[in-house]
């Protein structure tokens, strides 16, 4: 007998690609393996009924007849072949044998269909006259069963692997959707909660400036300050998150001192400390510790941990920053007087929205840890936990490599303060327009204000004024198109400065596109107008906000 028919299975099966390209050849590789007059391929379906999915030489009352029939359930286990080699002469196919006989066949066979442990379906093979079957006939038939088993099975496996991939692909799209949608949620309410912050920030920025010395009034005020302060930094800790999220944090690395950030971020939190009657503890050493890093980046890392430091250690009790140089690493640790974290606690610490006691708030939204350990991580440094040395607490401890590049030359002295600018203010936000407006006339500046784009517009280039002051969310033309309308007709010593809620990276390079000179995150205090207007910040536009600390 011819091998011919296994080879030429063998083959197809390694190649198709859906189930019904096997049967019908399948049912042909039968027919010259055997030798039968006819064949036919059933496969059982999802309900266990066996279905004809291809044959040869049957007609349809036939295969209508017999359709459904089977000697074995889907769930038998490793079957045997089932041979009438006379179908006059057998009784046991009952009801059917005179269906069959009307039909031609004289000889059938059941030969099941699949792998161990699993069966799938059945081969039939007819003969029109009696026939004895052969024990070379029944190896071939198995081998045909055995290609053609192996074949289903890989064209469903690779079809499953397929769908699976479908529907991974089809998650993977859907929570990109949605993660952009709360990116793009959240860095809309960070704007629009910045508007009523900016002129809460801005109003009592005049009161400030009034002269007023009552103590309720400066207690309110107080209050106020560190409110907004507070609230100005969940939102920044909020939008930092959803870029770690996407992994969009950025850090840009250049050499720095780190005592120079540490010193800032002392000076940032001295308030808090004040606030609890705690001593702050700062030792700092007397030469430079040069690391490459990202210096606002650096100095938030410093303020949480210092922040976090206060939260948790009671009033009038020792916080200490210290910050060494152990073989060739910057060590900076900040140690409170906290209860400390328990030991089960300290893995997960550092993961977005998790307290150190769950039950113990910390007025925070558990995210600033997750974001220092991320920091750290890009500047490719470490950070862990543990307790205190000398006595309750938890001491954080941050390492950083240190560099051997020089430190770049220290800035030049400040600029004299300003004297009278003529300034144009345009702001949609009432509330925020005028109490802006009226800080900086009561510093001694001139100041005419626009609700809108257009009028802003026309204000700046029939006054001739210093600084132009542009909110971006304007109602009729946004800010980028008064800065696009105004740029290019102003004298380049007129600074146009960005006024936004938006302040991701890809907000700043559109307002350095569209001719900004500065670009300011709302909440804007007016003493960072101030400074701007005394020569005292870069030129480059910043990429925090000082609020009101």
């Amino acid at each position: 007998m011819s091998l011919d028919p296994l080879y030429r299975i063998a083959d197809l099966v390694a190649h198709v690609r859906e189930p019904e390209e096997i049967y019908e050849p399948a049912v042909d590789a039968m027919i010259a393996a055997t030798g039968a007059a006819r064949a036919s391929l059933l496969l059982f379906d999802r309900a266990g009924t066996m279905r004809f999915k291809a044959w040869r030489g049957l007609s349809d009352g036939y295969r209508a007849a017999v359709d459904g029939h089977s000697p074995w359930t889907a769930d038998t286990r490793d079957p045997a072949p089932v041979l009438v080699p006379d179908v006059a002469a057998d009784a046991s196919l009952g009801p059917l044998r005179d269906v069959v006989l009307a039909e031609g066949i004289r000889s059938l066979g059941f030969i099941p269909l699949g792998r161990p442990g699993r069966l799938l379906g059945k081969f039939m093979v007819y003969y029109d006259v009696p026939h004895e079957y052969t024990e070379p006939e029944m190896k071939i038939a198995s081998m045909v069963c055995h290609y053609v088993a192996f074949g289903l099975d890989r064209v469903r496996a690779e079809r499953e692997i397929t769908e699976l991939l479908d529907r991974e692909r089809s998650a993977r799209h859907e929570a990109e959707t949605l993660n952009r949608a709360k990116d793009d949620f959240l860095a809309i309410l960070s704007h629009e909660l910045r508007n009523p912050l900016n002129a809460i920030v801005n109003a009592v920025g005049v009161l400030d400036q009034g002269g007023g010395r009552e103590p309720m009034a400066m207690k309110a005020q107080g209050v106020i300050r560190r409110q907004i302060t507070h609230l100005a930094r969940l939102l920044d800790d909020l939008l930092d998150a959803a870029k770690i999220g996407r992994g969009h944090l950025e850090v840009r690395l250049e050499t720095m001192d780190l005592r120079a950030a540490a010193g800032a971020a002392v000076e940032k939190l001295s308030h808090r400390f004040r606030a609890k009657r705690q001593a702050l503890e700062v030792a700092l050493p007397e030469r430079a510790v040069p690391v490459r890093g990202d210096a606002n980046r650096l100095q938030q890392v410093i303020a949480n941990l210092l922040d976090n430091a206060s939260k948790y250690s009671p009033e009038g009790a020792r916080v200490a920053l210290a910050l060494d140089v152990e073989s060739e690493r910057a060590v900076l640790r900040v140690r409170d007087a906290g209860i400390g974290i328990p030991a089960e606690r300290r893995r997960t610490i550092f993961e977005p929205f998790t307290q150190g006691h769950p039950r113990q708030s910390s007025g925070g939204l558990g995210i600033g840890l997750s974001l220092v350990r991320r920091i750290v991580d890009l500047h490719g440094g470490s950070i862990e936990v543990g307790d205190a040395p000398d006595g309750p607490g938890s001491e954080f401890t941050v390492r950083l490599r240190l560099t051997a590049e020089p430190l770049p030359a220290a800035a030049g002295p400040a600029a004299p303060p300003a004297g009278r600018r003529r300034l144009v203010l345009i702001e949609d936000n009432d509330d925020g327009r005028e109490a802006l407006a009226m800080a900086l006339r009561a510093a001694g500046h001139e100041v005419e204000a626009a609700a809108t784009g257009q009028a802003g517009i026309e204000l700046a280039l029939r006054g001739r004024p210093d600084y132009v002051l542009i909110d971006i969310g304007l109602p009729d033309v946004d800010g980028y198109a008064v800065a696009q309308a105004l740029r290019p007709r102003l004298d380049r010593a007129v600074k146009l400065v960005a006024l936004t809620g938006y302040g991701q990276q890809q907000d700043r390079q559109q307002s350095a596109a569209a001719g900004f000179d500065l670009h300011l995150v709302k909440p804007v205090a007016p003493i960072d107008v101030l400074r701007i207007l005394a020569g005292t910040e870069p030129a480059a536009p910043r990429r925090a906000p000082s609020y009101l600390a």
